[in-house]
């Protein structure tokens, strides 16, 4: 008899990535949002980007939303909100 032992972790994908140190300031600094495409992840996004612009001064540029909200970011799209923005925001919402 063989016994097969199977894993439940699957395939590995790519190496994670270490977060960005946050600024001090806030203040004039462009925020570009990812709109991970939960219904209410806009609302969400909007709400809160209303108050921290009150609240800190900073600038939202860009909302840019993903393909789907089952699968990671695109590439490109990422990308671009890089380029765009000096910090990124994302959320969810149901």
């Amino acid at each position: 008899m063989t016994i097969r032992i199977q894993s439940p972790e699957g395939v590995p994908g790519r190496p994670g990535a270490s977060l960005a140190r946050s600024p001090e300031l806030l203040a004039g600094r462009r925020l570009a949002m990812l709109d991970n495409g939960k219904p209410g992840a806009a609302l969400l996004l909007s709400r809160v980007t209303e108050r921290l612009a009150v609240r800190t001064g900073v600038v939202a540029v860009t909302v840019r939303r993903k393909g789907s909200a089952a699968t990671p970011c695109e590439d490109a799209l990422l990308d671009e909100l890089v380029r765009a923005g000096d910090l990124v925001l994302t959320g969810t919402a149901d």
